[in-house]
């Protein structure tokens, strides 16, 4: 596979959010020399791949909803460790992202209604944050190019020596980004579910060749700028999609990381939960 030079385009909203309550009920295990969080399910002919956001196995949020997805579904689902470690299960708890830490809960709130010098603040604190305390390094060294042929191996390696024979993707944030990559005409993933992607460029979404759904927040300042030309590609593409774009109230991150405090956000954190499993009960 030829490598890609995509690049997931993130914001200071990718580095917030809140843990979910509960405890992980799922066990590690590791497929061709990658690590992956594991929810058992009956079916032995499909699963779900969980693609992570930037905490990656780092925070118990992309753990529980993969319970959820395999108590609601009975599929098996997988989280493979796309990070390799960097905030994986095998690393001490102080090498993870501590989202508290960031000082980044204001883009938790639309930024849009707040006064245009307070938006400035807050955006000039977010810069400072991600280069401070947690280093652009870290982008580049996890770029799509680099991980989206360990994600495409791991998936081959499900159907190739687990045996599935379908397979849906879920991605979010990173990981969404990720699901655009991975709906492609050589993919060995079957369908793809995309919630508030950071990019990618207007030839990859052009390149979807699977049943795919974009889930977006409203507002999403890592999506926003490349929305008005990805609707329109999306609507032209000769497979099934479906664009779920009815979430008030809601920021970048609330797929995978919301504010459940909030009814407007714990609502649309379920109805995507329930659009996921209705998603691939038609496509895989």
């Amino acid at each position: 596979m030829a490598k890609n030079d995509e690049q997931h385009q993130a914001c200071a909203a990718c580095f917030q959010g809140y843990k979910i309550d509960g405890e992980p009920k799922g066990t590690m295990g590791e497929l061709g020399g990658l690590a992956y969080y594991f929810a058992p399910g009956k079916s032995t002919e499909k699963a779900i791949v969980l693609g992570t956001d930037l905490f990656g196995l780092g925070v118990p949020n992309c753990k529980i909803v993969a319970d959820w997805f395999a108590d609601n579904t009975g599929l098996p689902v997988f989280v493979p460790d796309l990070l390799e470690g960097e905030f994986g299960s095998t690393r001490p708890l102080g090498d993870y992202i501590d989202p508290s830490k960031l000082g980044l809960e204001e883009f938790q709130e639309p930024m849009a209604a707040k006064p245009f010098l307070t938006r400035m603040r807050i955006m000039a604190g977010a810069v400072w944050s991600f280069g401070f305390k947690i280093g652009p390094r870290f982008l580049a060294r996890h770029s799509m190019g680099h991980v989206e042929p360990i994600a495409v191996k791991f998936c081959r390696d499900l159907k190739e020596q687990k045996g599935f024979k379908s397979l849906g993707f879920v991605g979010y944030c990173f990981g969404g980004t990720l699901s655009v990559l991975l709906a492609k005409r050589d993919s060995p993933l079957d369908a793809c579910v995309c919630f508030h992607p950071g990019g990618p460029s207007p030839t990859a979404w052009k390149n979807i060749a699977k049943p795919f759904m974009l889930v977006c927040s409203e507002e999403d300042f890592a999506f926003d700028r490349n929305k008005a030309t990805v609707l329109p590609i999306l609507a032209g593409l000769k497979v099934p999609v479906e664009v779920w774009d009815d979430n008030k109230g809601t920021t970048h991150g609330f797929g995978c990381r919301p504010d459940m405090a909030k009814p407007e956000v714990r609502d649309a954190f379920e109805r995507g939960l329930e659009r996921t499993k209705e998603w691939f009960e038609m496509q895989i």
